[in-house]
């Protein structure tokens, strides 16, 4: 695929409480001028049309709400020749019942405009794709699948293998958006893939509810994660499905490591390496799961294990170029340096960390989030107040950009609500 210059971030009005900027100035207008986007019109018709609405029936049921949205309006904001005012986003997403931060999700992702393909053949689009997501370039992956999604939709839901190749790139896009930390857009597009299920092969419909799963873990519901995965996992085994298995058993060794319960989390990580030793290929999620595995043997106090199955993982990375593999790894070499003590090689991991998870395209903030958390850790325990503040502000900062939880997050939440009531009770 041909490199192209990316067009530069248009710039919004201020966010509100809700997460989403506001106009302010009526219709198509911001602070700094009139806003469109085509991207946002997409998806408001493809909301829409999941709902099965007419844009008279839209306009019924914002009625209905007290809201002033009439159809005319509706047919700009899909064709992308306008922009909602902030209260009519918010009437959208109640007739949607969507978040409003699904839509400044949306607005993110217009940057990759820039990159969708013109490539017209569903197949050689899923390979760059493919390749694409493999390095780690999730916003380019991800506007590659939508234009395979764009010529199965064409084909219409009658043939059962366009529906087939509809769901492909459906959930294909699904784990590009949730790799960009979109968690709600995620498990959206995974539900209306779920809604064809009577049409889908067993794989479509297994690898949809691998990734529901991986968002309810995400989202930090363990109960709903881990009772998916089970039942998901019988029907991989059911169906030989190997792959879905193996990446199902490394879900689960990352609820259980995220409880605390580290041999059941090493278990299952085992199980699912034993299972890709069988198969050919997968290299990057091999590398994910000896990263997963000796992460959580470190945490074990079986350091020299933990680190060579880390390096191990280390090396893949770096051979076939997945940034976001290689930069969790050093992460996590980094943790175990932290856990014996030794701080000076544990923060050069961390710098390096940070230099792959930082990138122009795309940055990896729950790897951002996790080092500077560590930073902040190192800081408190020593007494260093500079530091601390320094860290503590990057970290607010880089939560404000995670719907993604796991144990850092909820920890930092905890000590921002405690030290808010402190000082509400200091006052």
């Amino acid at each position: 695929m041909g490199q192209v210059t990316p067009r530069p971030r248009r710039v919004l009005a201020p966010v509100s409480s809700e997460g989403i900027r506001p106009s302010g100035l009526g219709d198509g207008m911001s602070e700094d001028g009139p806003i469109s986007s085509v991207r946002f019109g997409a998806y408001l018709r493809r909301l829409r049309e999941g709902y099965g609405y007419t844009l008279r029936k839209v306009e019924e049921r914002a009625e209905a709400m007290g809201e002033s949205l009439d159809n005319s309006q509706l047919s700009r904001f899909e064709k992308g020749k306008a922009f909602p005012s902030f209260d009519k986003l918010r009437a959208l997403a109640r007739i949607f019942n969507v978040s409003v931060q699904s839509f400044s999700d949306v607005l993110d992702l217009e940057e990759y405009e820039a990159f969708r393909p013109s490539e017209n053949d569903y197949d050689t689009l899923l390979r760059d794709a493919a390749t694409l997501y493999a390095k780690g370039e999730h916003g380019r992956a991800l506007v590659t699948y939508e234009r395979a999604f764009e010529i199965a939709e064409e084909e219409g839901t009658d043939d059962p293998g366009s529906v087939e190749r509809m769901s492909e790139a459906r959930w294909r896009m699904a784990a590009c958006l949730k790799a960009l930390g979109k968690l709600g857009m995620t498990e959206h597009e995974l539900r209306e893939i779920l809604k064809l299920r009577h049409k889908l092969g067993a794989f479509t419909r297994l690898r949809t509810l691998l990734q529901l799963s991986q968002v309810y873990r995400e989202l930090g519901d363990f109960y709903l994660a881990t009772v998916l995965s089970r039942e998901c996992l019988e029907l991989a085994a059911q169906e030989g499905d190997l792959l879905t298995q193996a990446s199902l058993l490394n879900g689960l060794g990352n609820i259980h490591q995220d409880e605390g319960d580290l041999e059941r989390g090493a278990e299952h990580y085992r199980r699912a390496l034993s299972i890709l030793d069988r198969l050919a290929g997968n290299d990057d999620m091999r590398a994910t799961v000896l990263t997963n595995l000796g992460g959580c043997l470190s945490e074990s106090r079986k350091f020299d294990e933990g680190t060579s199955l880390i390096r191990q993982a280390l090396t893949i990375a770096r051979e076939r170029g997945y940034r976001r593999t290689a930069a969790r790894a050093l992460t996590r070499l980094a943790e175990a340096h932290l856990i014996r003590g030794e701080k000076d090689p544990a923060s050069q991991l961390l710098a390096e960390s940070d230099t792959i998870a930082s990138h122009p395209e795309q940055s990896y903030y729950d790897i951002l989030f996790l080092n500077a958390y560590r930073r902040w850790e190192i800081a408190r325990r020593e007494g260093h107040g500079t530091r601390e503040k320094i860290s503590f502000g990057r970290l607010r900062h880089l939560r404000s950009l995670l719907e993604r939880r796991f144990p850092e997050v909820d920890a930092f939440d905890r000590y921002v609500e405690k030290t808010r009531r402190q000082h509400e009770h200091a006052s």
